[in-house]
């Protein structure tokens, strides 16, 4: 499965619901704050070294698969704007080899409600941890059919405040597929900068019931940044919450020692 690459630094609603997974399953005592701290990294080592795991306090897709044997609602779907095809080249394969599934779509027309149509087909009545958005951004735009970025998208391609109430009820139909670990991340360029980031993000967060990220400078993508936020956050909680809160509250994993 194509999960997630968490490292020392990170502050992400995944680094929540991994510091849960950590006191199940290795007999951690993190505090779930969505902080990938000093403790976060000392339980990560603590975890790897007696299942053979290369031990760097990384939580990679080998460490990411240990820690979840026996773990529900850990679902993850990527969705790839390939009107770019580098975006084939690299993100769309490298999830592929990674065992992921990703949904592709192409330059069209209203492609960010194609896009909602497919990701509802693939989550079936499944629920999902993490949807994950590859394509090109700007301050407050994610491209989703655009195959570029800098500038809002034509017809629909991209979300942006300037066709929020349009595209406000089409976000509005992922709600339901989130289980109770769901977020949303979007690698895209720029996406979280400046208070128009925020402000679109926030009205995701809000839309959907769930945390949404992106990030706030540049990202190249490819290989293992595929996986990963190439430098600083930022995430919209949904009703007024905190990362702290939000991650505190999530359910707790069944504990159970994993080999």
């Amino acid at each position: 499965m194509s999960y997630p690459l968490l490292n020392y630094g990170n502050k992400l609603p995944a680094v929540g619901v991994a510091q849960k997974l950590l006191n199940a399953r290795a007999g951690s005592s993190l505090v779930a704050d969505g902080d990938f701290g000093s403790k976060t990294k000392a339980a990560v080592k603590e975890f790897q070294k007696p299942r053979g795991l290369t031990v760097d306090g990384v939580i990679g897709q080998n460490t990411w698969g240990r820690m979840s044997q026996m773990a529900e609602n850990l679902r993850i779907i990527d969705c790839v704007d390939v009107f770019d095809p580098s975006l084939y080249t690299l993100e769309a394969k490298d999830i592929l080899k990674a065992g992921g599934n990703p949904i592709l779509i192409g330059g069209m027309s209203n492609g960010v409600e194609q896009a909602v149509t497919e990701i509802l087909i693939a989550a079936g009545s499944e629920p999902i941890f993490l949807l994950r958005f590859h394509g090109h951004g700007a301050s407050g735009v994610a491209g989703i059919s655009f195959g570029q970025g800098g500038i809002p998208g034509e017809h629909n391609a991209s979300i942006h405040e300037g066709n929020w109430a349009y595209m406000q009820p089409i976000i509005a139909r992922l709600k339901p597929i989130f289980g109770p670990y769901g977020c949303i991340q979007f690698m895209h360029c720029s996406t979280g900068k400046g208070d128009s980031g925020r402000k679109m993000l926030q009205k995701i967060a809000d839309t959907t019931g769930v945390p949404a990220t992106a990030a706030i400078n540049d990202q190249l993508g490819g290989g293992l940044d595929t996986f990963r936020f190439e430098g600083a956050t930022f995430t919209a909680l949904p009703g007024g919450q905190t990362l702290k809160s939000w991650s505190a509250s999530r359910p707790e994993f069944v504990g159970m020692s994993v080999p």
